[in-house]
């Protein structure tokens, strides 16, 4: 088993370091460049795993496709990160590339998939229907919300400091599950050094292909090898995203053990 398990890690850190080769060699667009660090990771953690269950994916495309909508619309409308080019389709509602939503489900699955595959290995249960649905119905009303707010007063939606703001808000459950169950949260942890390791270097790779910025207002700046990016992006995204994805991915869509 752990000789399986240092296998599977090192594929994976292989796939990164190819993703990182090819797309600074061959100055891959946005797309490519996800497919290639979050979606070829992702196909081989379905390969390896058999007991994939329909709501990883599930989930990944019910917080993918709604709740990050939100989460993207604020921060873009908000100037919190913007995009160079290279995207292949327009925007929704004028905001949100559709591009980028295609990047949220894939962030998401990956995360689900690695924290399944090499985390919750013991406690795998029936796919959850309900549970799923509730989800989704919550994130068809936020969407219903943002645009009734959106649609008449754009202006209620201006935030200072938009992505430092958003992600303290998003964390929120997270801090209530700390408390409620923090076995969840420790066995987590696990996961953020290779996470940290494949987003420090997709970052440093996208910006370095200059297929993000970071055009707004940030506590403050982050320089590594001739890209910099906001404080915000390292802690919230780099650090810290993989342990609150799977946190919330365990909390409400799975059984809240690991």
């Amino acid at each position: 088993m752990v000789m399986r398990t240092m296998l599977d890690i090192l594929v994976l850190v292989v796939l990164n370091c190819i993703a990182v080769f090819v797309s600074v060699v061959w100055h891959t667009e946005f797309l490519t460049s996800t497919f290639l660090f979050l979606g070829i990771p992702s196909l081989y953690l379905i390969l390896r795993e058999r007991r994939i269950r329909l709501n990883v994916v599930g989930a990944a495309l019910i917080v993918g496709l709604l709740f990050c909508f939100v989460f993207d619309f604020i921060a873009e409308f908000n100037k919190a990160w913007g995009w160079n080019g290279g995207l292949l389709w327009g925007r929704i509602f004028g905001v949100v590339q559709i591009d980028v939503m295609v990047w949220f489900v894939l962030w998401l699955l990956q995360i689900f998939l690695f924290y399944e595959h090499f985390i919750d290995r013991t406690r795998l249960v029936l796919y959850k229907s309900e549970q799923q649905l509730k989800m989704f119905i919550a994130g068809v009303l936020s969407v219903f919300l943002l645009l009734v707010i959106y649609t008449p007063s754009p202006s209620l939606l201006y935030i200072s400091k938009a992505y430092f703001v958003l992600c303290l808000f998003v964390l929120i459950p997270f801090f209530i599950i700390c408390v409620k169950k923090p076995k969840i949260v420790r066995r987590t942890l696990l996961i953020i050094p290779y996470f940290f390791f494949v987003y420090i270097t997709h970052e440093i790779t996208a910006l370095q292909l200059h297929q993000w910025n970071f055009p707004g207002d940030y506590l403050g700046w982050i320089q590594v090898m001739g890209v910099r990016f906001p404080v915000e992006e390292f802690v919230f995204w780099i650090i810290l995203s993989s342990l609150v994805g799977a946190t919330y991915y365990e909390f409400y869509f799975d059984n809240q053990k690991n």
